[in-house]
């Protein structure tokens, strides 16, 4: 056993000291392992199952930036305290440093702009590393290196992206698909007429509980008139998540059946085998599985659902050879596996499902920032961009699921367990914040050639959905301002 400690400084409130409890542990596979935390006076104590180094992630308030989830440099076991809040400005100026020498490399081409606020972001490092006994001025400097540090981050993104883009535009359009998540009969929709022209791929909703909601008898009629309208759309056609291991999206009638894996097993079987043939040849990609060992459901152990999706892989590639299957995971940092008995996490499940060669075609990722579970803690740009750059390690197309919020206000029509987690946002969310963030994250989504689709999961808050707030379409269906930022980075980038 190990353990870190950490002095917090004198100026840390009481409700950020709870946030605290959140903190994970990554080591150099950068998957987060089990901790314990406790917090006496000032002092920090994170008790871990190893004694090897490793970097400590919490959520922290950064000055403009919200409150992201932020992590310290790689650190060793000592029995003197660290100054997290130094600590914390040292991980964000390395990760920055460090990705603007990677970047640089591949031809990155920087402004003086950046180069000053990474020259400011260590001058004001540098005064809190050797302020140890003034922990006020300590702190100061360390909050002012995160600040600028984020910027510089920002900033240095932004470029990336910028170049990035250019450079794959001068081959032509790029080829990542725009798609758009449905639900219902969108012909009935007036705002539906207008979304042929902005988004080239419908992504059809097909949960189990809409399928079956009466156990063994199927309904398809929504999703017929789904296909129906998308082909007049001249749009292409996804589907899924069709077997989504969450409670919201599972048939009431399955929990009689809590704890009988082999009959759960079966009947998922049944409906992936009858919904894959049934659109066999006008479905081409199937977002099959999604969520699978990342929570408790249905008395299901981890290893039951890898087994699950195993199997689903099989029968589904039996039903429709032609057709792309995909597996799908929320939460792609993976901070839910701090407090969690489950072991793998979906960096290495999904990585344990293509050494199978089972068929699987690709990962979605489902990318909710700054919402509670199944959404994942607010993070900064560059994080998002490290987390990309480490699936792709695994060397198969990602697909991404993006959800954004509009606002903080109460959302009678979105599942009354998820909610914006507004105090961890830079501001309180709103439509043109939704618009900024989206044009930010689906941009550099984009910009890297392994990401193969991006889906706008939620298109109309009218209707029942998950994340609060996260459509395109107001409910009185009027379009928010998002929108239109969409259908132009289309016209400039996109087929």
């Amino acid at each position: 056993m190990g353990s870190f400690r950490f002095r917090l400084g004198p100026s840390l409130p009481e409700p950020r000291q709870a946030d605290l409890r959140r903190a994970y542990v990554t080591g150099l596979d950068r998957t987060p392992s089990r901790v314990g935390v406790d917090i006496r006076k000032d002092v920090l104590t994170v008790q871990k199952g190893t004694t090897e180094s490793g970097r400590l992630y919490v959520p922290w308030p950064v000055p403009g930036s919200g409150v992201p989830l932020i992590g310290t440099a790689t650190l060793g076991d000592r029995n003197e305290p660290y100054n997290l809040a130094v600590e914390l400005a040292r991980g964000r100026l390395n990760d920055v440093r460090n990705q603007l020498s990677d970047w640089r490399q591949m031809g990155l081409k920087v402004g003086p702009d950046l180069e000053r606020l990474v020259a400011a972001s260590m001058e004001s490092f540098t005064r809190a590393a050797t302020s140890r006994d003034r922990p006020d001025v300590a702190f100061a400097a360390a909050q002012e290196c995160l600040s600028r540090a984020s910027a510089a981050g920002d900033a240095l993104v932004a470029a990336y992206v910028d170049q990035v883009l250019q450079i794959r535009l001068a081959a032509g359009k790029l080829p990542t698909l725009l798609a758009l998540g449905l639900d219902g009969d969108p012909a009935a929709a007036p705002w539906a007429s207008k979304m042929g022209a902005t988004f080239g791929v419908a992504q059809l909703h097909c949960p189990w509980k809409a399928l079956a909601p009466h156990e063994g008898r199927f309904r398809f009629e929504d999703m017929d008139a789904q296909v129906v309208w998308a082909t007049r759309q001249k749009m292409a056609l996804h589907a899924g998540p069709l077997i989504d291991l969450r409670p919201g999206a599972m048939p009431d009638w399955i929990w009689l059946w809590q704890g009988d894996f082999d009959a759960i097993l079966g009947m998922a079987i049944d409906v992936v085998r009858q919904t894959v043939a049934r659109f066999k040849g006008k479905i081409t990609t199937w977002h099959l599985v999604n969520r699978p060992g990342t929570t408790d459901i249905l008395g299901m152990t981890e290893e039951d659902q890898i087994r699950l999706t195993a199997r689903l892989l099989q029968v589904a590639r039996q039903a429709d050879p032609a057709a792309q299957f995909l597996v799908g995971f929320d939460r792609p940092w993976s901070e839910w596996m701090g407090s969690s008995s489950f072991q793998l996490g979906p960096l290495h499940l999904a990585d344990y499902l293509a050494r199978a060669e089972l068929g699987m075609a690709g990962l979605v990722l489902e990318v909710a920032p700054g919402y509670s579970a199944p959404g994942s803690h607010y993070r900064e740009l560059l994080d998002f961009s490290r987390m990309l750059d480490l699936y792709a390690l695994l060397n198969y197309p990602l697909h991404l699921s993006f959800a954004f919020p509009s606002s903080s206000a109460p959302d009678p029509k979105a599942e009354a367990n998820v909610a914006v987690e507004k105090d961890q946002w830079p501001s309180p969310p709103d439509e043109a914040m939704q618009a900024s963030v989206a044009a930010r994250w689906i941009s550099l989504a984009v910009a890297k050639p392994f990401v193969r689709s991006v889906t706008w999961r939620q298109a109309y808050d009218g209707a029942p959905h998950l994340y609060p707030h996260a459509g395109l379409i107001r409910p009185d269906q009027t379009p928010k301002p998002v929108l239109e930022w969409i259908k132009a980075f289309r016209a400039d980038f996109l087929p």
